[in-house]
């Protein structure tokens, strides 16, 4: 009986099993759930992979951070152990002991520094964590559905279940939210990439490549897109057979060649629809074509990325046919050239990028998985202001104010300036701010008024500046120079570099009084306190005065606990009977941090110049403006 039994039930078993074999609606739910359950395990390996770059990232963080002190501690060693050999010579510990001492606290504030640097990495890292066991924990549920739908385990499921999986693969990415996971990983990433001014989009494309001999049919490149044009980034040994022995066109490794694919005003872009065509491989593709140039098949890392390459050079296109100027014909060069001549008989233009190497940048893919990136809004730069000209460029309101202010160049006279100088104050015309950023930023600090995005309060405080009041400074000892005139805005470079060098670096038409002190070291310790009193009463004008003849931001002034002129600036109020307008707090804060003023300097009591802000009841905007500089 039980022998029967059990035939009766497997035979039960092979009659269901063969009824699901045919089942269409079973078998369909099958591939999908199967499906469903490889694109999780793929968004788990990208996940797992975007751990083991930040798990990298901070490994050269912390390698970076370590060496600064484990070399100074092992030299701190040697040296104790100079100290205790050459005990016996008083001469020589009076002279160590001091540099010891030094030393041990700049190694102990190394490894607190360190310390503190490691927290927001760990906090990052648990977050990072976190939302990767999110997708693996989906991807391990969908992995049991998919289990036993493949085992005909359906006694949990109604057919309703099965009848309403996807069938496409569209709507199966949809419901898996396959694209979103580089967004959603970025928000818990700490790092994040820096924006490119001026450009619209940039990212990783796929290329496909014309030549039909070629191994590799498509490459990888990074696009960028402007209000000009399209260009992408060729590396120095990708000359493509381009005059590879000649050693002028050997160039580091850290040189990109920029190659412009074509100019935005005479392309046009058609996407590929990958069902009509028949072939998925298509998918999220499009094609750039311009009549002075050869086409470009592009393929996007996905929809989120396509959408926005297609949307941003139609709207460019928009944008220069609607208020544009057509280029003359020596700008419209065809694909693959470069987009500056090095030579009138070279037919080969090149334009090489140099990629400077900083402490704040350790960037090794770009800072996304496969995807681009775009500044600000998807065009909010170029599509602020319908009725302005192209030349407008204008991002800020306070920037029509602050060109109405200042007509002219500070420096030469020239009319319409739209560069300026954060640091001083003032606002020059292009030519005059190439002479400047050759002095240095420790000199003057350089921007475009209409090309760069800067913060509120540094505009605030070029309006509060201006050429008037700074030039009344730094010309007022002009008629003690004989010889000296200030240059036309048709002078020579050469002229104007004199003059700005004369008057910015070598500091020659100051004016001092006999007061003041002949001495360097007279002067520096005069005006430092002149600045320390200007920053208590936030005298703009004065604090501006003090910095141009030689007062020092990092003085601190003993009789005030040892507050530097920033300390005392930020817990200054107005008075109950002035104007609240013309009150300047943010902005003489501002102009001591653009002249080298440091937010995390200490005072005797250990207070840093937030800490000194709350404490000192300071006014709420100067406390937002303070937390907004430290990132808190």
């Amino acid at each position: 009986g039980g022998a029967s039994g059990s035939a009766k039930l497997g035979g039960g078993k092979l009659g269901r099993g063969k009824k699901l074999e045919k089942d269409p609606a079973l078998a369909t739910a099958e591939a999908a759930t199967n499906l469903m359950h490889n694109l999780e395990q793929i968004r788990l390996a990208q996940a797992n992979a975007e751990l083991k770059r930040f798990q990298l990232l901070r490994r050269l963080d912390s390698i970076k951070t370590r060496r600064n002190f484990e070399l100074g501690e092992s030299a701190l060693s040697s040296l104790n152990g100079i100290r205790a050999y050459f005990h016996h010579c008083s001469d020589m510990i009076d002279g160590v002991t001091p540099k010891l001492t030094r030393l041990q606290d700049k190694q102990a504030q190394s490894r607190e520094k360190h310390d503190a640097q490691q927290a927001p990495w760990e906090i990052k890292q648990r977050s990072l964590t976190n939302a990767i066991s999110e997708v693996g924990a989906k991807a391990a549920s969908i992995g049991v559905i998919a289990n036993a739908v493949s085992q005909g385990q359906l006694d949990d499921m109604d057919e309703d279940f099965i009848s309403s999986q996807p069938t496409s693969l569209e709507e199966i990415e949809s419901i898996v939210r396959f694209w979103e996971l580089p967004q959603q990983l970025n928000i818990h990433s700490l790092y994040q990439r820096k924006l490119t001014p001026g450009v619209i989009v940039e990212g990783w494309l796929y290329k496909k490549s014309t030549n039909r001999l070629a191994l590799n049919s498509w490459t990888r490149r990074w696009f960028i897109l402007d209000r000009t044009g399209v260009y992408y980034l060729k590396g120095s040994g990708q000359n493509e057979g381009k005059g590879g022995n000649n050693s002028k066109n050997n160039v580091s490794k850290d040189w990109m060649e920029r190659v412009k694919v074509c100019d935005i005003l005479l392309c046009t872009v058609r996407e590929i629809n990958c069902k009509i065509k028949g072939n998925p491989n298509v998918r999220f593709c499009f094609e750039i074509i311009s009549p002075n140039s050869k086409s470009y098949m592009l393929q996007a890392c996905g929809p989120n990325d396509y959408k926005m390459w297609v949307a941003g050079i139609r709207a460019c296109i928009e944008q220069q046919l609607t208020h544009g100027k057509i280029p003359p014909d020596n700008m419209l060069m065809g694909a693959g050239k470069p987009t500056k001549k090095f030579g009138k008989n070279d037919n080969v233009q090149t334009e090489s990028i140099f990629f400077e190497k900083d402490d704040d940048d350790d960037d090794t893919d770009g800072g996304k998985s496969g995807g681009g990136s775009s500044n600000r809004g998807l065009f909010d730069d170029y599509l602020d202001d319908s009725n302005s000209s192209r030349t407008s460029g204008i991002r800020n309101p306070v920037v029509s104010q602050i060109l109405r202010a200042n007509p002219v160049c500070a420096d030469c006279g020239n009319r319409d300036p739209d560069w300026a100088s954060l640091n001083l104050g003032i606002i020059l015309c292009i030519e005059c701010s190439g002479v400047h950023r050759s002095l240095g930023v420790h000199v003057s600090k350089v921007r475009s008024l209409r090309l760069d995005t800067m913060r509120e309060f540094e505009y605030n405080l070029l309006l509060s500046m201006g050429n008037d009041k700074v030039n009344k400074i730094w010309e007022a000892g002009l008629h003690h120079q004989k010889g000296w005139t200030k240059p036309s805005g048709g002078a020579s470079r050469k002229a104007k570099e004199e003059w700005i060098k004369s008057k910015y670096l070598w500091k020659g038409f100051l004016e001092y009084r006999s007061e003041d002190g002949r001495e360097h070291v007279d002067r520096v310790a005069k005006f430092s306190s002149d600045l320390f009193e200007a920053a208590r009463r936030c005298d703009l004008s004065a604090i501006a005065e003090a910095l141009a003849k030689g007062g020092s931001v990092e003085w601190k002034n003993k009789e005030e606990g040892g507050k530097t002129a920033l300390h005392i600036c930020v817990v200054n109020r107005p008075a109950e009977d002035s104007d609240v307008d013309s009150w300047k707090g943010v902005e003489c804060a501002e102009l001591l941090i653009q002249n080298g003023a440091k937010l995390d300097a200490d005072d005797f009591d250990h207070h840093k110049v937030l800490d000194c802000a709350v404490l000192g009841n300071a006014k709420r905007e100067m406390i937002e403006y303070l937390s907004s500089k430290a990132g808190v």
